[in-house]
């Protein structure tokens, strides 16, 4: 009798209780729907941002503990004359070369020293990523001189080589001149022995 009286309040009471029970797993799903659509879209910026700077250029940023080599020349074509810098890292030794040669007369004097301390490499490296030499052009021209001068600069990063060439024009912020100092004054007493000599 008890059964038949309140059946229908405890069937009504049950599937409210249902109800509310559907109702906050709607909620949570919502909810759950709302945190994973929060997620990906983070995750979406994330990436986009990663993107960004992966091909801003720093893709191919150097590392100046990996700097071995660099070699730069400057050649003047009326006078025939043309100087050469040279650093190179190979079996743990640092050595430093300039030559200095006459194409007319075919003659080329060459000054090295092969006790260069490995944190000058360092510093010439150091030089060269400041100045982010993997972003130059190719070939950089004035065609408003005649009878200039002409340069080649090749470096290598490891793996990564890269060269660079003109005439009379250069890059923006191009160390080269510092980094050449640097190497003539490596060379500068084996060229006054030589020529003490001569």
């Amino acid at each position: 009798m008890a059964i038949i009286l309140f059946g229908p309040q405890l069937f009504v009471i049950a599937l409210s209780f249902k109800m509310i029970i559907f109702v906050k797993d709607v909620q949570m799903f919502k909810d759950m729907k709302k945190s994973f659509l929060i997620g990906i879209l983070a995750a979406t910026v994330i990436l986009l941002l990663c993107s960004c700077f992966y091909f801003s250029g720093d893709k191919n940023k150097l590392n100046a503990n990996e700097f071995t080599y660099y070699h730069y020349r400057v050649h003047n074509g009326y006078s025939g004359m043309s100087r050469e810098y040279e650093i190179e890292y190979k079996d743990s030794v640092v050595t430093a070369t300039m030559r200095d040669c006459n194409f007319i007369i075919d003659t080329c004097d060459v000054y090295s020293v092969s006790d260069v301390p490995r944190e000058t490499l360092v510093e010439i490296g150091e030089m060269l990523v400041k100045a982010k030499v993997q972003n130059w052009e190719s070939s950089y021209t004035n065609r408003d001189v005649f009878d200039g001068d002409s340069w080649s600069m090749d470096v290598k990063f490891g793996k990564d080589l890269i060269w660079s060439g003109g005439y009379m024009a250069w890059p923006d912020n191009d160390p080269t001149r510092e980094i050449n100092k640097i190497i003539y004054n490596l060379c500068k007493p084996q060229k006054g022995e030589s020529e003490s000599r001569q």
